[in-house]
């Protein structure tokens, strides 16, 4: 991926400037766009972004310095399918004063051409709407009115955030799930403040400009530096399977507060380096000060250790012990404001469950360390800069015989040493006094399915007999937290929704309450819709719903990486009993098939004895991470399959 740092004494390349040097007025629009019947560059797309602004400006306010962010938004409407974009959510920081974010001068127009006149209709005050979607935050919501097919909507909004680490300028998007014309996003910074400005991405820039200005903000300074970014014509960015966060691939400018350098007054490093990060995190009253402050958890720690008497079943202890005191509420962070209170109120984020596990191992003499990581969705880890925001998840580390072991108390499904799917994003960083460091997240378990049926072919066509689901590793955590929030009633209409051709008369769930053990779900029933009957001769799709149907990857080319998190394994093995007087006279070849350095591997056989025919069919990917040059072996092994998995066998009734 193209990757530049940009510091803010760097001189940025100027190019050619197109005539678009000031911003679009707001509530100003040409009946062109209203005319626009679809977007010559996408004809398919469903609503384009015609203008998409952002400027951030550092003000006073209250004799404290914020950050200001004017965003502007003009949307094209060609489908109703793309109503939605009429919807607006504004997510802010909400809580103590010292972090509180608001949001202000909320404004919106529904632009609409009726008769050749145009039509402007208002947002009024009464269609926004706050929510507070957690103790930290809030989200600002209005639907702009009157979209019609045609429609142009336009809003704009400010939200001005204190000046803190925690705070950063935010991170602009020039791409995104819908076509956009002109992406512009600017910028000053004074020349007091140093942030780490990081661009990736695959656009290039239409316009790239800096220049020095004068800027009034007290004792920080007089002198700044205004930057001004152009991206045109952008692509809406195709979401492809198997890909962490749609984030980690778009075109996007990115900011963290390194330092701050006021003459005279104060000079502070935040995260120059990796080391200077550490230090930012230790010293954080909200981590490092919360794990050094566990003498709370003394008496547990010792009850625990005289009941576990080895390694193992203490660690095991300690976890199901924290489980069972706090309930995770869905968020993660890496942070908490105090660990002993999470224990009376008995609930928290990641950060208060995980940072309290660290606490509780470490008096019971284990060196437990916080290892906060970027969840999938967050977006990968970019180890080159050391930027704080990067990071949204923590879990405990342990150094144990030299190996790394994490755990994790927000999810009572996870067997010892294994972290939610969300987790498996190649690293972290140990947060250490003396050996911090990046630490690999490798998954410890696979996601495997193992399917058995016995079935019995009638001479109708109709399948009868027992058909077995073992769900392990990443599966079996699935399967299991599913049946036990969902419970066993809806787990099961889930299935029969899957396959309607079932008709199941038994059902049985095992071990779904046991950590280390698969679980096994087996149903007794018929099945339709996998045999043919024409004349004397029966045809039989043996796969049953559990083949490849379609091939996951659907690109040609592909420019990002296929990423499944973790190694996969799927195993199916089915027993067909042959009807009286019929004979197998066609069944499918053996097949092998491999990936390049024992990548992944697939293996189909048919074995025909007496009147039985078995059925295997066994896909295992080893790789999780399959860069762009492998892409194509990687889509010709599906295919592969899929063309195996749709082969038929044939019985023919005999004279």
């Amino acid at each position: 991926m193209r990757r530049m740092l940009l510091c803010w004494s760097l001189c940025v390349l100027s190019l050619a400037v197109r005539a678009q040097d000031k911003p679009v007025k707001f509530g100003v629009i040409n009946s062109t766009d209203l005319e626009m019947k679809a977007y010559p560059a996408d004809s398919s797309a469903e609503a384009l972004l015609l203008y998409d602004y952002g400027e951030t400006e550092f003000v006073i306010v209250s004799n404290e310095i914020c950050i200001r962010f004017t965003y502007h938004g003009r949307i094209k409407i060609f489908k109703k399918s793309a109503y939605e974009k009429a919807t607006v959510s504004i997510r802010y920081h909400t809580g103590s004063h010292r972090y509180a974010e608001s949001v202000t001068n909320v404004k919106g127009f529904t632009y609409n051409l009726e008769n050749g006149v145009i039509k402007k209709e208002s947002l009024n005050k009464d269609m926004i709407f706050n929510e507070r979607s957690s103790d930290t935050h809030s989200t600002q919501r209005f639907t702009l009115p009157n979209v019609k097919e045609g429609s142009v909507v336009e809003y704009s909004y400010q939200v001005l955030t204190p000046l803190s680490y925690y705070h950063n300028p935010k991170t602009w998007t020039f791409q995104g799930s819908m076509p956009v014309a002109w992406s512009e996003y600017r910028i000053t910074i004074p020349n007091s403040l140093y942030y780490r400005m990081i661009m990736s991405g695959y656009l290039p820039l239409h316009i790239s400009e800096n220049k020095p200005i004068n800027i009034d903000l007290a004792h920080f300074g007089t002198q700044g530096m205004a930057y001004r970014f152009v991206v045109k014509d952008a692509p809406a960015f195709q979401n492809e399977p198997y890909i962490t966060t749609p984030g980690d691939y778009v075109s996007k400018v990115d900011f963290e507060l390194a330092r701050i350098n006021i003459p005279g007054t104060v000079t502070k490093n935040y995260s120059i380096s990796w080391n200077d990060l550490n230090s930012t995190l230790l010293s954080s009253e909200l981590l490092g000060g919360q794990i050094s402050r566990t003498s709370f958890m003394k008496d547990i720690a010792k009850k625990i250790q005289a009941q576990a008497a080895d390694t193992t079943a203490q660690l095991e202890a300690a976890v199901k012990y924290i489980q069972q005191q706090v309930k995770w509420n869905g968020y993660t962070s890496i942070y908490s404001k105090n660990l002993k209170k999470i224990l009376e109120t008995r609930e928290g984020d990641s950060g208060d469950i995980n940072l309290l596990l660290i606490a509780l191992l470490r008096e019971m003499g284990y060196d437990a360390n916080p290892l906060v990581l970027s969840t999938r969705q967050n977006g990968r880890l970019d180890t080159t800069y050391a930027m704080l925001k990067q990071f949204n998840n923590v879990v405990a580390h342990l150094d144990l015989e030299r190996k790394d072991v994490l755990l994790d108390a927000t999810d009572e499904f996870l067997k010892l040493g294994m972290v939610p799917t969300y987790c498996l994003n190649q690293a972290g960083w140990l947060v250490h006094r003396t050996k911090a460091r990046f630490v690999p997240i490798r998954p410890t378990e696979s996601d495997r399915e193992f399917e058995k049926a016995e079935l019995i072919i009638g001479e109708d066509g109709e399948l009868k007999g027992t058909f077995t689901k073992s769900y392990g590793g990443y599966s079996g955590w699935s399967a299991k937290k599913t049946l036990k929030t969902e419970g066993p009633d809806k787990f099961l209409e889930a299935i029969q929704k899957e396959n309607p051709s079932w008709s199941i008369t038994k059902h049985d769930f095992k071990n779904y309450n046991e950590l280390n053990q698969s679980m096994d779900a087996t149903y007794e029933l018929s099945m339709t819709d996998y045999v043919t009957q024409a004349g004397n001769m029966l045809y039989l799709r043996p796969m049953l719903s559990e083949g490849y149907a379609q091939n996951p990857l659907k690109a040609d080319t592909r420019a990002y990486p296929v990423d499944y998190g973790h190694p996969i394994e799927e195993v199916f093995v089915a027993t067909y009993q042959v009807p009286a007087g019929y004979a197998v006279v066609e069944h499918p070849k053996t097949a092998v098939v491999t990936l390049p350095d024992n990548a992944g591997r697939f293996m189909y056989v048919v074995n025909v004895a007496d009147n039985k025919v078995t059925v295997t069919s066994r896909v295992v990917i080893r790789k999780t991470i399959h860069f762009a040059e492998e892409y194509s072996a990687l889509k010709m092994f599906y295919d592969q399959i899929i063309a195996k998995h749709n082969e038929q066998i044939v019985l023919k009734k005999g004279n």
